[in-house]
C-alpha cells in the first residue's frame, strides 16, 4: 500500500510532477503619443505571477525606435507594463496634443460620474487605425503607466495629491493585460504630460486672442466662489488648467465661455493663482479685489470693477465719477497729483486711493512678487470698469516691466498732463458704443469741444486722435483735464440716412434760382443698421481717413439735424444712464467671442449673425450710395475696411508654435450661436 501509484485520493502529497513541454506566449505594448509618433528607448518592466514569486526574473528592457515593447516565453498569466516615471514624464513633457479634445460633459450636482472617466470610443484616429490592423487599443496617463510619481520641477504642491487627470492611480500599479488578451500587439496611446495656457502674445499690435483671454479674466475677477469650487480663480488654474479633457472655461452665472488655449510642458503650468480682497483682510478694510496667476512666461493680472449689487460698495469708490445724479457733476474734479506714476499731471483720486489700499495691504505680493517675476516673464494686466481704471494705475507703476495692458469700459483716470508722460505704456482700451462709464468723469469743455467736433465719437468713444486734436487746443490753456490712455478698440453702431426731395412749390427753390429741388441735410435712416468692431491701430491710414470723414460730417450738419442724427436715447448725454446697459462684460465678451470664431474661420456655414448684417449693411449703401450723405458714406466705407482688417489680429497667434491648434480647438468647442449681441440699443 506504500505504492503511490495506487493512491486515490485527491491530494498529491508530491510538488514535483512530470509533463511535457509548456506553451509559451509573446505580447507586444507599441506607445505613441496623440499623434501616431513613438515613445522610443523608454524603459520599461513588466510583471506577472511568475515574476512576483521569483519563479522567473523580472522582465526589462526598452522601447524600440518604433515604441515597441515585445516580451516572449511568457506563462498563461496576465501580465502587468510599469515604465520609468522620470523617462516617462520626459518626454511625455516635449509631445503635443491633438487640437480637439474629446470633451465629455462635466458632472452635475448629484452625477456621481467621475469626472475624468475613459476617452470615448471612436474619438482617436490611432484607435481607429489600431482596430482596423486587428490589435487592441487603450488610451492611457502617465499615471497608469508610471512606476511612481515622477520629479518634477516645480514640485507639486502635494505630492499626495497629484492631478487627477494625469494621475487617476495613486498607486502607481501599472498597466495590466489579462491572459486572455496575450499573443497580440496592444497599442497604447499615451496622453502627453502638458498643461493649459491661456493664449497670450506680449506685442506692441492688437491682438484678438489677448482681447478675448483678458476678458475672459476680467470677467474670472469678480468671482465670489469658494476656492475648490467651479468658477473660482484657484478652481480655474489649479483645477482645468491641468485637465486636458475638457477646453478649460469661465463660468460666469449661467454662461459658460470656453478659452482659447495652447498646451506647454507641465512643468510651465500655472504654479501661482491668488485671489486677493482688501475687505478680508486683517483687518478688513475697502473693498477693492484683483487676483493674479504665474506660469513659467507669463505674470497675468486681472483687477476687478465695480460691483453693482447690494451693498453697492464699490460705490464709494466710484462716486466722484459715475453719472448716476446731475448733482454729482460738481463731485467729480477730485483729482491728486502723479507722483510716483509720471512726472506731472494728476491722476483720479478715488482710483489712486483704491489702488494704494490695495498695494499697502498687499504688499508682498504687489511690492514683490509681481514686479520680481516680471523680470524674466511677460507681464499682463487687465480689468473692467473701476477694474481698468487700477489696471492702468498699476500697469503705470510698473512701467519698467513693460506690462500690457487690455481694458474693457474703463472710466477716465489719469489727466492729460499724465497720459502724455505715459506715451509708451502698451494699453489697449475696449469701448462698447454708447457705454457712457468711458465718458466719464465729464468735463464740460473738453466734452464739448469734442462733441463739435466728432459727435459720439469724440466723447463717448474717444477716437485716438481726438486727443492728438485737442493736445494743441485752447480748451487745455486752462486746465488739465481727465484724458483716455491707449489704442481704441470699439464697438461701433453704424447707421446710414438718405437725403429726401423736399417740396415743389418755387418760393422753397434753392437760393441760386437754379431750379434744384430743395434737400434736408439729414432725412431719415434706413432700415439695416449694422455694429462695426473697429480696430483704428491695424490701418493708421484708415483710421485718418474716417477722422476726416467723421468731422466732415459733424461740420456739415446743423444743430436741428445734429439732434436728429444723434438722438438722445442713442447717444446718451453724461449725467444718464441710459448707456449704462452696453457697460457689462456680458455684453462685451459676446463681441469678442463671436468676432474671435469669425476671423477663425470667415467662410463657415452658415454665415454669423454680425457677417450678415454686415452685407445687408453694405448692401443697402449701393441701394442708396446717391442720396447718403456723402461723408457719412465715406465713413462708413472705411468702418467696412477696418472690419475686414480683423483678421489680421490673429495673425501672430497662427505663427506661435501651437497656435493653429489652438485656434482649431477653440472652433471646435465654441458655439457660433450661444452668445447673442446686440445692434440695436
Amino acid at each position: 500500500m506504500n505504492d503511490t501509484r495506487h493512491r486515490t485520493d485527491t491530494l498529491n502529497p508530491f510538488k514535483v510532477i512530470t509533463v511535457g513541454k509548456q506553451k509559451q506566449h509573446w505580447i507586444e505594448f507599441q506607445l505613441l503619443d496623440e499623434h501616431g509618433e513613438p515613445l522610443a528607448n523608454m524603459p520599461f518592466r513588466a510583471q506577472n505571477e511568475a515574476t512576483r514569486t521569483a519563479y522567473i526574473p523580472e522582465y526589462a528592457g526598452i522601447s524600440d525606435a518604433d515604441g515597441v515593447i515585445r516580451i516572449e516565453g511568457l506563462h498563461p498569466l496576465a501580465i502587468t507594463l510599469l515604465l520609468d516615471a522620470n523617462s516617462l514624464a520626459g518626454q511625455l513633457q516635449t509631445r503635443r496634443l491633438r487640437a480637439e479634445r474629446p470633451e465629455p460633459p462635466r458632472p452635475v450636482i448629484g452625477d456621481r460620474t467621475p469626472l475624468h472617466s475613459p476617452q470615448r470610443s471612436g474619438f482617436s484616429p490611432i484607435e481607429r487605425q489600431t482596430i482596423e490592423a486587428g490589435h487592441g487599443y487603450h488610451y492611457l496617463r502617465i499615471g497608469q503607466l508610471c512606476d511612481r510619481l515622477p520629479d518634477l520641477s516645480p514640485p507639486l504642491t502635494d505630492a499626495n495629491q497629484p492631478p487627477a487627470f494625469h494621475f487617476p492611480d495613486r498607486t502607481y500599479s501599472g498597466f495590466t493585460v489579462d491572459d486572455g488578451q496575450l499573443d497580440r500587439r496592444h497599442v497604447l496611446e499615451v496622453c502627453p504630460l502638458r498643461a493649459w495656457s491661456l493664449v497670450l502674445h506680449h506685442q506692441p499690435d492688437y491682438s484678438l486672442a489677448n482681447a478675448y483671454n483678458l476678458g475672459l479674466m476680467s470677467i474670472l475677477s469678480y468671482s465670489t466662489s469658494p476656492e475648490q469650487d467651479r468658477g473660482s480663480v484657484k478652481e480655474f488654474f489649479d483645477q482645468q488648467c491641468v485637465d486636458l479633457s475638457r477646453t478649460p472655461r469661465i463660468w460666469d452665472g449661467g454662461q459658460n465661455w470656453p478659452c482659447l488655449v495652447s498646451d506647454v510642458p507641465f512643468d510651465e503650468r500655472y504654479t501661482t493663482a491668488e485671489p486677493l480682497d482688501t475687505s478680508k483682510a486683517e483687518p478688513p478694510e475697502g473693498d477693492t479685489q484683483l487676483f493674479y496667476a504665474i506660469n513659467a512666461t507669463q505674470v497675468l493680472v486681472a483687477w476687478r470693477g465695480t460691483e453693482m449689487a447690494y451693498p453697492f460698495t464699490d460705490l464709494a469708490t466710484d462716486v466722484t465719477f459715475r453719472p448716476v445724479q446731475p448733482e454729482i457733476v460738481a463731485n467729480c474734479e477730485p483729482k491728486v497729483s502723479c507722483a510716483d506714476l509720471t512726472q506731472e499731471g494728476s491722476v483720479h483720486l478715488g482710483f489712486r486711493d483704491a489702488y494704494e489700499m490695495a498695494r499697502r495691504i498687499f504688499s508682498d505680493d504687489l511690492g514683490k512678487t509681481i514686479p520680481g517675476e516680471g523680470f524674466d516673464r511677460k507681464l499682463f494686466i487687465c480689468g473692467h470698469s473701476l477694474g481698468g481704471a487700477l489696471g492702468l494705475i498699476h500697469a503705470a507703476s510698473l512701467q519698467t516691466r513693460n506690462p500690457l495692458l487690455y481694458t474693457y469700459g474703463m472710466p477716465r483716470t489719469f489727466t492729460l498732463k499724465a497720459v502724455q508722460g505715459l506715451g509708451e505704456l502698451q494699453h489697449f482700451r475696449h469701448v462698447n458704443d454708447t457705454d457712457t462709464i468711458p465718458s466719464a468723469p465729464p468735463e464740460a469743455a473738453l466734452d464739448n469741444y469734442l462733441y463739435d467736433l466728432y459727435g459720439p465719437l469724440g466723447t463717448t468713444l474717444g477716437f485716438t486722435w481726438s486727443l492728438l486734436q485737442l493736445t494743441a487746443s485752447a480748451v487745455f490753456k486752462h486746465g488739465d483735464p481727465f484724458c483716455h490712455h491707449g489704442e481704441i478698440a470699439m464697438f461701433f453702431r453704424a447707421e446710414q440716412h438718405v437725403q429726401e426731395r423736399g417740396s415743389q412749390y418755387p418760393a422753397y427753390r434753392n437760393k441760386d434760382g437754379l431750379g434744384a429741388p430743395y434737400y434736408t441735410t439729414i432725412a431719415r435712416p434706413l432700415q439695416e443698421k449694422a455694429k462695426f468692431y473697429l480696430v483704428p491701430s491695424l490701418s493708421p491710414e484708415d483710421d485718418q481717413q474716417a477722422k476726416q470723414a467723421q468731422e466732415g460730417l459733424i461740420g456739415t450738419l446743423r444743430p436741428g439735424d445734429r439732434a436728429r442724427y444723434f438722438p438722445p436715447h442713442g447717444n446718451p448725454k453724461k449725467g444718464r444712464l441710459s448707456g449704462l446697459g452696453n457697460h457689462f462684460m456680458s455684453e462685451y465678451q459676446p463681441y469678442l467671442h463671436n468676432h474671435l470664431l469669425e476671423s477663425i474661420n470667415p467662410e463657415r456655414e452658415p454665415l454669423m449673425k454680425e457677417q450678415l448684417e454686415r452685407q445687408r449693411f453694405e448692401q443697402q449703401m449701393h441701394e442708396h450710395y446717391s442720396r447718403i450723405h456723402e461723408h457719412e458714406r465715406d465713413r462708413n466705407r472705411v468702418f467696412l475696411g477696418l472690419q475686414g482688417l480683423l483678421t489680421q489680429a490673429l495673425g501672430t497667434t497662427r505663427e506661435v508654435e501651437g497656435g493653429i491648434e489652438a485656434l482649431q480647438r477653440f472652433d471646435a468647442v465654441a458655439d457660433p450661436n450661444t452668445y447673442f449681441t446686440k445692434t440695436w440699443g
